[in-house]
This record gives structure tokens, C-alpha cells and sequence, in this order.
């Protein structure tokens, strides 16, 4: 019971320190080692020996609590004895410490993705400022813009010639129209 009360003590350090903020360079490295940890053979086979040890554990503890819920008292004296009580306690005790593990690796599995994520977008966000010239891009931007207003004067000067096509027209119905 003692390796099972340090597993679930390692595995609740282990998701504050992902959780925690911590400085980039340092969640990268951690992100690195779990993802080195995870292509890891052993460890693969490690994780899965140790949930599915858990997972019997925990389905026992389940069917011992199961045993003492339809046990018949002692007329004599009323309740359970106290090795019932104290093999109920176990049996409840084990229920919690194999459920809590079970469910903090199901939960460091998935902050472990949510930080991976993090870190690579934080990494592409460093890197997009180092990997562009900005003078490039400002002289590209500029000649974009002198090509949008080209555009816009061309526009403005059809809009003027058809405005006034537009208007030649009705001067044409008013002059007819009077005589």
C-alpha cells in the first residue's frame, strides 16, 4: 500500500507541475520528457502493467464492499464485528486510493496534451518574429497597398465617367421633355 500511496503522490506532484505556470524553457522540457517517456517501450509497458493492476484492484475493492453490504448482523450483538468493520475500512480505503490514481492518470494524459499543444503554439509564436524579415514584409505591404489604391483611383474614375454618362442622360429627357 505504501508504493500505491507514493504512486498517487507522485502522479498529483507530477499534474500540479503541469498545471502550474511555469516559465517556457522549463514546460518545453517537461513536454519533451514526457513525449521521450510515452515512445518509450518500457514505460508503455510500465503504464500499462500498473492501470491494469489498478483496475483489478479497483473491481476487487468493489465486490468486497459488495460482500459486506448484504452481511447479517450478529444477534448477540448488534452490528458488525470489529475485523467486518475494520476489512470494510480496508476495502474502502483501497476503493479510493486505486479510483484517485486511475482517475489522476486519466487526467495528467489529458493536460499533458492540452500543455503539449500550448507549447508548440507558444514555440511557432516565438519563432514567427525570428524566422520573417520585417523589412520585407513592410516593403511587400506597401506595394500591395500602392497596387490597392491604384485600384481604388481606376474605380473612382469609372464611377466619375459613369456618373456623368448618367447625368448627360437626363439632361437629354429634361430638353425633350420642355419642348
Amino acid at each position: 500500500m505504501s508504493f500505491v500511496f507514493v504512486t498517487m503522490v507522485v502522479q498529483m506532484v507530477f499534474l500540479f507541475l503541469l498545471v502550474v505556470p511555469l516559465p517556457f524553457v522549463i514546460r518545453s522540457q517537461i513536454v519533451e520528457l514526457t513525449f521521450k517517456l510515452q515512445k518509450s517501450q518500457n514505460f508503455k509497458v510500465f503504464l500499462t502493467f500498473a492501470l491494469v493492476l489498478m483496475g483489478l484492484q479497483f473491481f476487487d475493492c468493489l465486490q468486497k464492499l459488495d460482500k459486506y453490504k448484504h452481511t447479517t448482523s450478529n444477534p448477540l450483538y448488534p452490528g458488525t464485528n470489529y475485523d467486518q468493520l475494520a476489512s470494510k475500512f480496508y476495502a474502502q480505503r483501497n476503493l479510493y486510493l486505486s479510483g484517485a490514481i486511475l482517475y489522476l492518470q486519466m487526467s495528467i494524459s489529458t493536460v499533458i496534451t492540452i500543455v503539449r499543444k500550448l507549447v508548440l503554439k507558444e514555440r511557432e509564436i516565438r519563432n514567427f518574429g525570428k524566422n520573417v524579415d520585417i523589412s520585407e514584409e513592410i516593403v511587400k505591404l506597401k506595394q500591395l497597398i500602392e497596387l490597392k489604391q491604384k485600384d481604388i483611383d481606376t474605380m473612382k474614375k469609372q464611377i466619375g465617367g459613369i456618373q456623368t454618362a448618367y447625368n448627360q442622360l437626363n439632361i437629354d429627357e429634361r430638353t425633350n421633355k420642355h419642348d
